[in-house]
C-alpha cells in the first residue's frame, strides 16, 4: 500500500501549481476584440447607462437627478 501522506502532498502540489497558473493567466492583458459584428458595451447604448451602475450609484443618481 502506498503512503497516504505522500499522495496528499502530491495533490496539494498539483493544486498549488494550478492556482499559480490561473493567477498568472488572470494578470495577463486580454487581447482587444476589434472584429466587426461584436456587440457594443452597455455604456455605448443611450438610455441604458443605468444598467452599468452599481445599486448604490443608481440610487444616488436617481435621488439627485430629479
Amino acid at each position: 500500500m502506498h503512503n497516504p501522506t505522500r499522495t496528499w502532498q502530491m495533490v496539494c502540489l498539483i493544486l498549488a501549481c494550478a492556482l499559480v497558473a490561473a493567477l498568472i493567466q488572470l494578470h495577463l492583458p486580454t487581447p482587444v476584440n476589434a472584429a466587426r459584428g461584436t456587440l457594443p458595451s452597455v455604456n455605448n447604448y443611450t438610455g441604458y447607462q443605468h444598467l452599468a451602475l452599481s445599486p448604490n450609484a443608481r440610487r444616488a443618481h436617481e435621488r439627485y437627478s430629479l
